[in-house]
């Protein structure tokens, strides 16, 4: 009869062996509730092999060396994806920060068109930016843009994520943009639009944090109304 073995691992002997476990989930079992075996039975630890895919059969020790540097190696990885996530970060936030600076300089519409361009398209590479203001020259056909604060915004201030073929042509005058940032200006989006378009896919979506662009629709709600006669 099998027989689990119950003696303190300390005074574990090979000779022990008939009274083991003998299924693997017993001596998973053991091990688990005595984690200290290998410490007081050191002269187990080169006798037990195991198979790796390229060096063969290998010593316990040496694997578990070989999993804590493989284990090193994933965190060493995550830590510099996340320092350089946060290097763009600061450097996106730097670019905004300037921006709205900029923006509060303005004499004109088109030092705000051209204060837009300068840290959206030259400095964070998108690649195109429409600047529609509500009831002037620049506006959009008031079906279509009906249309569009209705399908795109419902009530909302914010838009990001892609456009239909109809709408993009609308917007910009290039036709590979892709994915765009949209902002209503005015207290409740009454006095303009901003869209920001990029011809990657995903580089604007829904699950974009909009912090930076509330603060940039706030300058531009506080600054346009002095630019322009609503």
């Amino acid at each position: 009869m099998n027989k689990t073995l119950k003696r303190d691992p300390v005074h574990f002997e090979l000779a022990d062996v008939a009274e083991a476990p003998t299924s693997a989930l017993q001596v998973q079992q053991y091990l688990l509730q005595h984690p200290e075996f290998f410490e007081v039975n050191p002269q187990l630890l080169d006798k037990i092999k195991i198979s790796h895919a390229k060096r063969g059969s290998v010593s316990l020790v040496e694997r578990q060396a070989e999993q804590l540097r493989e284990h090193v190696n994933i965190l060493q990885k995550q830590i510099s994806e996340l320092l350089s996530v946060a290097r763009q970060n600061e450097r996106i936030y730097r670019i905004y920060a300037d921006l709205n600076l900029s923006l509060c300089k303005c004499k004109s519409l088109v030092d705000v068109q051209a204060a837009l361009k300068e840290a959206l398209l030259q400095q964070l590479d998108l690649d195109e930016i429409s600047l529609r203001l509500f009831g002037s020259d620049n506006d959009l056909p008031e079906t279509s843009k009906h249309h569009l604060l209705k399908k795109r915004f419902n009530n909302k201030i914010y838009y990001l994520g892609r456009l239909s073929h109809a709408e993009r042509n609308m917007l910009f005058t290039n036709s590979s943009i892709e994915s765009v940032a949209m902002m209503l200006l005015g207290e409740r989006g009454e006095m303009g639009l901003l869209a920001i378009g990029s011809v990657e896919p995903h580089h604007f979506h829904p699950g974009m944090d909009t912090l930076l662009m509330a603060q940039l629709q706030q300058f531009l709600t506080l600054i346009v109304p002095q630019l322009a006669e609503f």
